[in-house]
């Protein structure tokens, strides 16, 4: 429910900031987020920002003062859902401070005296600040949901603000430097379609090289060490390597030297579901059909490469499941076949040749004709048929 309060509004003059009154109708930040638990990312970042700023431009008003009680009971969310910093020395605002001895919010927002060190107010005001993001991070439901990437960089502003761990941070300024941003491509026309196509090829090479290298892991002796931050911590030596095949030529890349981290492949996956997204929020029928195109080359590029992956770890399972939905979506002859002779040698490994007769079939409807699905699915046939035989 909105209600009248006096806020503090900065008016900024080049290297000079100049503080004045207003009152404005609002709510109470706590009382805001109790009835609006689910908030749309980009709002709850650039209101961290405003925090902070806000922060930032008090103590240059005030010759160095500093806020000192920053809290969710402090802030008011305005009617253009901006965040305005109670004037805590207003009458009309005295129901704030009595919240704010409360002993929950003194406990929790407040930093003790005896722990504030050399940074005086200025730590009082980021441990504040810390704080509060915190607790809006914990309070509400972020829409989109926050990537990795974004959670760690979030914990490690919080943790800076509030002397967890880390450097502390020296001025407020530092941390509102350091927040993550979200950054909403606009793309249209043919830019959709070739982020879409881009973010695809993403996804899957990183998943690839992932892929391979943990399958190169399990066949040495030696261990294979990830990058991270594009630089190698430890190299496999000659030693540690298996002999080249004969059939792996010079300057080509073995799946020895392919080490992506798992952070890396996660990252990759975000990059393509951020992607995705834009295409959603731009609403329009050109937006859909990138979209439609993007997801649909995304779920093809990603079985081929998981039925791949399914094999080698002899996850015979999930490979079939994977060239059984390969069968269905891909639209090339040869794909299709592809999908179906592998479908069908991985149901015939597992003496399932009823089954690999049946993908046969199916595969032939599709095609129309193909003389090597012909030929396996004949012998396949006599197999079962000999099978069946034997039992008697």
């Amino acid at each position: 429910m909105e209600e009248m309060y006096e806020v503090l509004r900065f008016i900024e003059h080049g290297a000079h900031c100049r503080q004045s009154m207003d009152c404005v109708d609002g709510t109470i930040l706590i009382y805001y987020l109790r009835d609006h638990p689910e908030i749309q990312k980009q709002m709850l970042f650039e209101w961290f920002r405003q925090i902070g700023t806000s922060l930032d431009q008090f103590r240059r008003c005030r010759k160095g003062q500093s806020y000192r009680y920053l809290n969710p009971y402090s802030l008011v969310v305005s009617e253009e859902e901006r965040l305005l910093l109670l004037n805590l020395e207003s009458p009309e605002n005295e129901f704030a401070m009595k919240k704010m001895q409360q002993r929950a919010v003194r406990e929790h927002f407040v930093k003790p005296v005896f722990s504030m060190g050399a940074g005086g107010h200025q730590a009082a005001d980021l441990f504040g600040f810390g704080k509060t993001i915190q607790f809006m991070l914990a309070y509400t439901s972020v829409v989109p949901g926050l990537t990795r990437r974004e959670e760690i960089r979030l914990s490690r502003v919080i943790d800076r603000c509030t002397g967890k761990r880390g450097k502390r941070y020296e001025e407020v300024r530092q941390a509102v430097r350091e927040l993550p941003e979200v950054r909403t491509p606009v793309l249209t026309g043919r830019k959709l379609r070739r982020a879409g196509m881009g973010a695809a090829a993403l996804l899957v090479a990183g998943f690839g090289l992932y892929a391979a290298a943990d399958h190169a892991e399990k066949g040495t002796a030696g261990e294979v060490r990830q990058v991270q931050s594009g630089r190698k911590q430890e190299e496999i030596s000659d030693g540690d390597r298996p002999g080249k095949s004969a059939g792996e030529q010079e300057g080509e890349t073995s799946p020895y030297d392919m080490q992506v981290s798992d952070t890396q492949a996660e990252e990759c996956a975000e990059e393509a579901g951020s992607i995705l997204e834009s295409f959603l929020l731009v609403n329009t029928e050109e937006g859909n059909q990138a979209a439609l195109l993007f997801g649909r080359e995304l779920e093809l590029k990603t079985l081929r490469c998981l039925a791949a992956v399914y094999e080698r770890e002899e996850m015979t399972e999930e490979a079939v499941q994977a060239c059984a939905r390969l069968i269905e979506i891909e639209d090339r002859k040869e794909m299709i076949e592809t999908a179906g002779l592998k479908k069908m040698q991985l149901e015939a490994a597992e003496g399932q040749y009823g089954k690999a007769v049946l993908t046969g079939e199916e595969v032939l409807r599709r095609l129309g004709e193909s003389e090597q699905v012909a030929q396996m699915t004949e012998e396949y046939r006599q197999r079962k048929e000999e099978d069946a035989y034997g039992e008697e």
